[in-house]
């Protein structure tokens, strides 16, 4: 599993983000930031079905890339909120979704992120879960990279260093037509 200061590196990313325009929008939709930690799990079952390697981490699998973008999203998505990690000790990591597929590792880890935006959902009974969610999403994503045997604390720290000089990341290329937005 990853042994990572999940809060102190939460700050630092969503910081980060927030300095070269991530959350420039103050209404930025945290359900589309939700989406897109999703469409990272999405590439990840890619990946593992055509056994590819990373385009920007050529020395690493591809899962194990996607799977520290997703890591990365929702650690940026705990620093915009505010959220602070807190570990279960009576935390399932796998719990028994299907056969243990690909599929059933990677949905596992989509189940955490609706239980994550249901608690973002403006309802106050609701409110006092999304530590709880936000927590157990950042160990499901660890159990599942090591459910592969990946690198994920290597991999995540490697894609933050590359994030940090990519010309798609830059305010003005997201501005551009058919730019990243959000």
């Amino acid at each position: 599993m990853i042994d990572m200061d999940y809060d102190k590196l939460s700050k630092a990313i969503y910081a980060q983000n927030k300095a070269v325009g991530w959350w420039d929008d103050p209404n930025r939709c945290l359900f589309e930031t939700l989406q897109l930690i999703s469409t990272e799990v999405a590439e990840a079952t890619e990946a593992e079905r055509k056994g590819l390697f990373d385009d920007h981490l050529p020395h690493r699998m591809g899962g194990e890339v996607e799977l520290a973008d997703a890591m990365i999203r929702v650690l940026d998505l705990g620093g915009r909120l505010g959220l602070k990690y807190a570990p279960r000790a009576t935390f399932v990591a796998m719990p028994p979704y299907g056969d243990g597929s690909v599929g059933a590792r990677h949905l596992t880890i989509n189940r955490d992120i609706i239980r994550l935006a249901e608690s973002l959902l403006p309802d106050a009974i609701r409110k006092w879960t999304r530590g709880r969610h936000y927590s157990r999403l950042l160990d499901t994503i660890a159990a599942v990279a090591d459910s592969f045997g990946y690198d994920l604390q290597g991999a995540l720290l490697e894609k933050l260093e590359y994030n940090r000089h990519r010309a798609d990341h830059k305010r003005e290329n997201r501005a551009k037509a058919n730019g990243k937005r959000f």
